[in-house]
């Protein structure tokens, strides 16, 4: 049996509180529903003295002048169900629907999803696990495993929420011990499976706010895994855009589980402003195609994973020009 030992626990009502809490424990952390910290407590990622539950802070869905806002502790399941995100952000309902098994979307927040540590096939294993291998460069070693060298991690971004988060052009609102901030979600993330997220130590998300979509907005998320149940992507894609008929205005396309940092594909303004046919679809797929590059960190074969954004890409463009 897996244990956790060796911290205590404690409850905050409200944002401020739960900085305030993480200044007094140097190394404290921030819980939420705890889908993917207490795994990784087990198997001995984390070692804090503290942990300060956010739980309990109230989530919810508002609408607001700039955009539909969120709350940070808003859990998956209520997120997905919510009639503004169904009504107005249907993709975004649909990546937190996807995300894990219905009794993990019960208890993980939007906030966690977005805050994700990167998973690696050699990092996310027992301390046991790890040891026998020689360890790893994200967690006590000097040689990372996927790359075969001791310079650079490629642990995955594996968040559900984050390529439609990013294909919308969300933006994060924060606050740490610096004070209160907004952040573009295309500002949070590096290329580096060690350090991924752009945050000062003690920095908490609070809300997330959309902007809202115009008049003929369509999208779609689409999630690769082994296991339909319960399996973090072996890819995501989220493709997200303004259109006329079958004339794309705006047109967004994230790839996400593929790298440290999902993957925003470039060159798309070029097919806006007229019809969408089979040749500009399969040119959009062979861009996306050209631009991925999965990394072996997760499950899957590389070239596999490459090959259905190409084919995730064309299914999404079909079904969206109508």
């Amino acid at each position: 049996m897996l244990r956790m030992d060796g911290f205590v626990y404690r409850h905050a009502s409200s944002w401020e509180e739960a900085l305030a809490l993480w200044r007094s424990a140097p190394g404290a952390q921030y819980v939420a529903g705890g889908t993917d910290l207490l795994p990784n407590l087990k198997h001995g990622l984390f070692a804090p003295k503290l942990l300060v539950g956010i739980g309990g802070i109230p989530g919810g869905v508002r609408r607001e002048a700039d955009g539909i806002v969120i709350s940070a502790a808003t859990r998956l399941d209520d997120l997905a169900a919510d009639p503004t995100i169904r009504e107005l952000l249907a993709p975004l309902g649909q990546a937190a629907a996807l995300v894990a098994s219905p009794q993990i979307r019960t208890m993980a927040t939007l906030g966690g999803n977005v805050m994700l540590d990167t998973r690696c096939m050699y990092y996310n294993q027992t301390l046991f696990w790890r040891q026998a291998l020689g360890y790893c460069l994200k967690a006590e070693g000097t040689w990372c495993h996927v790359v075969g060298g001791p310079k650079t991690c490629v642990a995955s971004q594996s968040s559900d929420t984050v390529p439609v988060l990013l294909a919308l052009g969300a933006r994060l609102r924060l606050v740490g011990p610096e004070g209160r901030r907004e952040l573009g979600i295309r500002e949070l993330y590096q290329y580096n499976g060690m350090d991924h997220l752009r945050l000062t130590a003690g920095e908490l998300l609070t809300e997330v706010v959309v902007p809202a979509p115009g008049a003929g907005f369509r999208g779609s998320y689409t999630k690769l895994r082994t296991r339909d149940s319960i399996d973090f992507p072996q890819l995501g894609l989220a493709v997200c855009g303004q259109w006329e008929g079958s004339t794309p205005r705006a047109l967004e396309i994230v790839v996400g589980a593929v790298s440290p940092q999902p993957k925003l594909v470039r060159g798309l303004d070029a097919f806006l402003g007229a019809p969408l046919d089979d040749v500009a679809v399969a040119a959009i797929a062979d861009l996306v195609h050209k631009q991925t590059r999965p990394q072996g960190s997760v499950h899957g074969d590389s070239n596999w994973r490459r090959q259905m954004a190409a084919v995730f890409t064309r299914r999404a463009l079909g079904a969206m020009r109508g």
